[in-house]
């Protein structure tokens, strides 16, 4: 291995999720190109690398690095360059000129120990040089980090975040305990943890991983909808994960049990919860039950009378199940209604509207998304809020990742009744939430299709709610909306009662395309998406189109798709600034969606008339296009589909990802003028009914399946739904017993 040193005179092109970097060095009067990971290196800099020397073919001899290390430029010229090179910023290279000229040798001593002293140079305020002397420490610090994390074979991306939560005690942290690392303001996960630990020589008995092993087994369990996972089956997959002794494992589970981070039910075969869940559930069952048994007499006295004049005025004749659901929301202290599209739904939660505002009493429409909540008041005439807004979202300091809800029990919302549309959407965490704001007394009517897929978040809250038998149900199944051309209902409802839909109609909007290869499958989709259905049925991409897929990965899946689309929907061009972050390129004009809640994340929004507004949060599933890369000033700007503007910045864009192809279930509670399914390949455990149903329900006016005819069958035919761990039916049942 051969070793030279020299200063960095250019920084050619550096990746920064991996800290991969071409510079040229100066060695004297000899000038070197070196590649390899050098993480934030800036032009000044001294450094000594390791590696070997090698031939590019069309680039000529290169230093390939295998280690590098740096020391701070300490002659005048180079400390210069070093601090005018872009790290701080509004500190260019006049001023970096004006500092070194005033302060010689102590320069970076007097940013890192002294920064006021800044302020005795013209021009620089005292506020100024504060953020000088800041953004030079932090600058320091935060390379130590990158340089550790590179260490351990882990992105940069997270060394950001990795600073923010130890600073400089970052390395001593993360070689006590690397596990501390899964922490949801890192969220590395348990194998790289365990990587790290094995590197640092951690006793792979020690307590503090087998309580990392067993909080990751039960937050994937979360992650996959369940509320509690079963204990035997837990220390099982643990000991798996592990290969440490079971005991040794029991004895850790029951060191979480007694610092109340999890919560176990002996009486139900030894159910564990998160703390957090087990309150949710228990609270809801008491909550729904105490709701439902509330009922005001006075309204029970007129609501045939109230219906009757309400058809009158509007001069329409109700279906007799539309007038059931009515009455029964108007009579009941919680109703569910429940049915497929076209139904009526729409038109029930109209006619509840009218009917209560008409007579006094307070009504707040509400649902999960922003998107579903758009919808409904487009479809209603009457205003919707996301749950988040309607519960008045903020968050704690220092707990920037979880939700605080202004609006609880000690400030209830001013409201006789709560609609929830899309109400399959809802989790067990929302519901007990929107629960805890509710007067005594409010009417809590729930409205959704119970044969779509069920939340993201944990629970199976409006299945449980519906078979608990606990809570008054009106399922509607005579389609209403519905045109004589139309199929995608008529066949959203076939496919719902296990029957094969009716396809490629002249002229229709239903359409199955069969492929087996999944290159051609890829490129069909393209096609489909950039050309064919924008020339023969004037849709645009960007607006109308959205490619729904079950999967992630695999040539059909989110990842593939969204590269593919990106590249030719909307390809690299000089006049479209881009960011790259690991490995993905955010580009002005791409489609992106927030996959994770942010409460913290501020926006601003102008209205029709020009006024402007600004509020805080952004939520999973929400939707827009980027509209700006600021290079300079590190910031991409994403405009979502509410008009909303949100910054990023590039340390954050872990919370953003291209949105050409989504998941189904990302899906939810959304509508598109026209959607593309590709099935080929599809996971077993993927192979579902709900799943398709809930695709192909998204679309208005144009459905498009391509791929497999024989997954296509099989997921029709696969009535059962993937069974998750929820004990909201059983403590509805129990709460109504001893009531």
């Amino acid at each position: 291995m051969e070793q030279i040193t020299g200063i960095v005179k250019t920084i050619i092109y550096t990746n920064e999720s991996n800290g991969y970097t071409i510079c040229q060095i100066k060695e004297g009067r000899k000038a070197h190109t070196l590649v390899g990971t050098m993480p934030l290196l800036m032009p000044g800099e001294s450094i000594t690398a390791m590696g070997e020397w090698t031939t590019h073919p069309d680039y000529g001899p290169q230093f390939s690095v295998s280690e590098c290390k740096r020391q701070i430029p300490t002659e005048l010229e180079e400390m210069e360059r070093y601090l005018g090179s872009g790290f701080i910023k509004g500190l260019g290279s006049a001023t970096a000129k004006k500092i070194v000229s005033r302060f010689k040798e102590e320069t970076f001593a007097v940013l890192q120990s002294d920064p006021l002293r800044l302020a005795e140079i013209k021009g620089i305020r005292p506020e100024k040089a504060l953020a000088f002397g800041q953004a030079f420490s932090e600058h320091e610090s935060m390379r130590g980090v990158v340089m550790l994390v590179q260490k351990f074979g882990i992105s940069s991306l997270y060394a950001t975040k990795i600073w923010k939560k130890f600073g400089t005690s970052a390395e001593g942290e993360i070689q006590k305990n690397p596990y501390r690392l899964m922490d949801p303001d890192v969220g590395l996960g348990f194998k790289t943890c365990d990587s790290i630990a094995l590197r640092l020589g951690i006793d792979p008995c020690s307590e503090f991983r087998l309580k990392s092993a067993l909080w990751h087994r039960l937050s994937h369990s979360i992650l996959n909808g369940h509320t509690y996972y079963l204990k035997e089956d837990l220390i099982s997959e643990t000991h798996k994960l592990t290969n440490v002794p079971e005991q040794l494992i029991r004895n850790a589970f029951d060191g979480l049990l007694l610092e109340s981070e999890i919560h176990i039910e002996r009486q139900y075969a030894d159910r564990v919860y998160a703390h957090y869940l087990f309150e949710a559930e228990r609270y809801s069952a008491r909550r729904l039950t105490a709701l439902n048994q509330f009922i005001e007499n006075g309204l029970m006295v007129h609501v045939h009378q109230w219906l009757s004049h309400y058809e009158e005025q509007n001069r329409i004749s109700l279906d007799e199940n539309q007038k059931t659901a009515i009455i029964t929301a108007l009579q009941n202290g919680v109703t569910v209604i429940t049915g497929g599209p076209g139904t009526g739904k729409t038109t029930i939660i109209k006619a509840l509207i009218e009917i209560f505002q008409e007579h006094g009493v307070g009504v707040l429409l509400c649902a999960p998304t922003g998107r579903a909540a758009k919808r409904i008041s487009e479809t209603s005439g009457y205003e919707a809020k996301t749950v988040h807004r309607l519960l008045e979202v903020g968050y704690e300091i220092g707990q920037e990742d979880r939700a605080y809800f202004s609006r609880n029990e000690e400030n209830p919302l001013d409201a006789d009744v709560i609609i929830m549309d899309e109400a399959s959407m809802i989790d067990i965490v929302i519901l007990s939430s929107l629960l805890k704001a509710m007067k005594p007394g409010t009417r809590l009517i729930l409205v959704g299709d119970a044969d779509q897929l069920p939340s993201v978040g944990p629970g199976n809250v409006l299945s449980d709610i519906i078979e608990s038998g606990e809570v008054p149900v009106v399922k509607l199944d005579k389609i209403f909306r519905q045109s004589e051309e139309s199929m995608i209902i008529v066949n959203a409802h076939r496919i719902n009662q296990g029957m094969e839909p009716i396809l490629n109609t002249e002229e229709g909007d239903f359409y199955f395309i069969p492929r087996l290869d999944p290159g051609e499958t890829v490129e069909a989709v393209i096609e489909l998406c950039a050309s064919h259905i924008p020339d023969r049925f004037g849709y645009d991409f960007m607006r109308d189109i959205q490619v729904l897929t079950p999967m992630r990965k695999g040539d059909t899946g989110v990842y593939n798709l969204n590269a593919r689309l990106q590249q030719r929907i909307n390809p690299p061009h000089e006049r479209k600034p881009q960011k790259l972050a690991g490995g993905i390129a955010y580009r002005v004009g791409d489609r992106v969606m927030q996959i994770k809640n942010d409460y913290n994340k501020v926006w601003t929004q102008m209205d029709m008339q020009g006024k402007l507004s600004e509020g805080l949060g952004v939520y999973n599933g929400d939707t827009g296009v980027i509209t700006d890369v600021d290079l300079k000033n590190q910031i991409i700007t994403v405009r979502y589909e509410d008009q909303r503007i949100c910054e990023y910045t590039f340390d954050t864009l872990d919370n953003l990802e291209h949105a050409y192809a989504v998941t189904v279930h990302k899906s939810q509670g959304s509508e598109f003028p026209a959607v593309v399914i590709p099935l080929l390949k599809v996971p077993p455990m993927l192979v579902y009914r709900n799943l398709l149903y809930t695709a192909i329900t998204r679309a208005k006016r144009l459905v498009v399946i391509i791929g497999n005819p024989d997954i296509l069958r099989r997921m029709i035919e696969d009535s059962n739904e993937r069974e998750r761990y929820s004990g909201l039916k059983e403590r509805l049942c129990a709460q109504n017993r001893l009531s």
